[in-house]
C-alpha cells in the first residue's frame, strides 16, 4: 500500500483537529487567544469564516504539492514530497495541542 494517500489523510485529520480546535478556542476564550500573528490578522480583518477558507486552501496547496512531487521519478522529489506532509502533520498536530491547551478544561 502506498504511503502517501494515508499520510495525506493523516495530514488532513491534523489540519482540521487545528482548525475545529481554533474555532472552538476563539469562541471559548476570544480572538486574542490566537498566538500566529498570520492567523490573527486574518482573523481581525476577516473573521473565522475566511480563516477556515485559508486552511481548506492551505490543506489542498499541501496535497498538490506532495502530489506533483511524488509523480516525479527521483527518488529526491519523493522525499521532499513525504517530508513536506510530514512537516504538516506535525503542525497540525501541535496547532491543536496548543489550541487545546489555551482553551483549558472543559
Amino acid at each position: 500500500m502506498p504511503l502517501l494517500p494515508v499520510a495525506i489523510l493523516t495530514m488532513t485529520a491534523a489540519q482540521l483537529l487545528d482548525l475545529g480546535t481554533f474555532v472552538t478556542m476563539i469562541a471559548r476564550v476570544g480572538p486574542a487567544a490566537e498566538a500566529n500573528p498570520l492567523v490573527a490578522g486574518l482573523l481581525a480583518a476577516y473573521g473565522i469564516p475566511m480563516t477556515a477558507v485559508a486552511k481548506v486552501a492551505l490543506i489542498a496547496l499541501v496535497v498538490a504539492i506532495a502530489a506533483v512531487l511524488s509523480a516525479r521519478a527521483t527518488r529526491a522529489d519523493r522525499l521532499i514530497a513525504g517530508v513536506v506532509v510530514g512537516v504538516a502533520i506535525v503542525a497540525g498536530v501541535i496547532g491543536g495541542a496548543t489550541n487545546a491547551l489555551t482553551m483549558g478544561p472543559l
